[in-house]
């Protein structure tokens, strides 16, 4: 009797004490501050048209997750995380190649954060307490439930995002809703939906793509090679030939794969401009010829992914 009571007592513990595992899916929405400014508003229509995704698929287990943007019902992007390179990895449709970066080198500036407990809400019925942040990138609201955690020693190390100090200031709980303020707009993330479930190996699974390195994951960064002169006056030419006398400052980006033998690969714009600069900037990248000096992780070339910056007046 004495140990059935004691087994009936440590029940409330061993569910309370039991980590996360399943999948939450999130809706992002775009929310003007002013009732003035509308979403077809100049740049908050770009803005939402540039966004990945306004369904994130987010499942999680020990040591791993990935998060899944969709676009209008469509696969956009996804970032997946392994603990054991403690390697991120960015897949986007339409790339016929994966990106990784290296979870421990932080990407941005964090300030100071501020735990409202008294500050609550209920999302999907979860009771959530709120954590004010400060980053370069703006102010942070985000609502955590106790109810939904995970072990967060299993992501120490993981600066990216500055995911593990968030995780071990919260116990390991899982945002359910975050607010994002910027200039014109708030962008707001919220669960719709949590399934507690066993996450399977084959979910985090790669696309079968090549892979190349972030500019971020290298140690030895690349760079251009010292150009001869018939390099330069190729470039001169052709983006003088292209430019509008007294133009403002116009910067067309080509992204590539630079292999570790010198060999470009997948060459296309970041984006294409109107007047068709991101044409005349490809041909450049493609033709004249220039040289790198490879990127190299822990003293090792490696594949890396370029942002080329050609410059016009337009």
């Amino acid at each position: 009797m004495k140990k059935l009571l004691l087994l009936i007592l440590l029940i409330p513990f061993f569910v309370q004490a039991q980590d996360f595992s399943g999948e939450i899916t999130y809706e992002i929405r775009i929310v003007p501050k002013s009732d003035t400014i509308g979403i077809d508003t100049s740049g908050l229509k770009e803005l939402i048209a540039r966004e990945d995704g306004t369904t994130v698929s987010y499942i999680i287990g020990a040591k791993r997750y990935k998060s899944t943007y969709y676009k209008d019902g469509k696969y956009s992007y996804s970032y997946t995380y392994d603990n054991e390179t403690k390697r991120m990895y960015d897949d986007y449709a339409g790339k016929p190649y994966i990106t990784f970066r290296d979870a421990r080198k932080p990407n941005y500036e964090y300030g100071d954060s501020e735990i409202l407990e008294d500050a609550t809400t209920k999302v999907l019925g979860h009771e959530s307490y709120m954590v004010i942040t400060e980053s370069e990138y703006g102010l942070t609201k985000t609502y955590y439930s106790e109810d939904i955690r995970v072990d967060y020693t299993d992501f120490e190390g993981h600066n990216v995002g500055n995911w593990y100090n968030k995780l071990k200031e919260v116990d390991g709980a899982i945002a359910l809703k975050t607010t994002t303020e910027y200039g014109l707009y708030y962008e707001i993330r919220e669960a719709v939906k949590i399934k507690k479930r066993k996450v399977k190996d084959k979910e985090f699974e790669l696309p079968d793509k090549p892979i190349a390195a972030a500019f971020s994951a290298l140690d030895e960064k690349f760079d251009l090679l010292p150009p001869t002169q018939a390099q330069l006056d190729c470039y001169q030419e052709k983006t003088v030939a292209n430019s509008k006398s007294g133009g403002k400052k116009y910067t067309s980006y080509i992204t590539f794969i630079l292999e570790t033998d010198g060999t470009m690969k997948y060459a296309e714009p970041l984006e294409e401009d109107k007047d068709g600069l991101y044409k005349i900037a490809l041909d450049i990248v493609l033709n004249c010829g220039f040289q790198f000096k490879i990127g190299k992780i822990d003293g090792k070339p490696v594949n890396t992914q370029i942002h080329f910056p050609v410059e016009f007046l337009r």
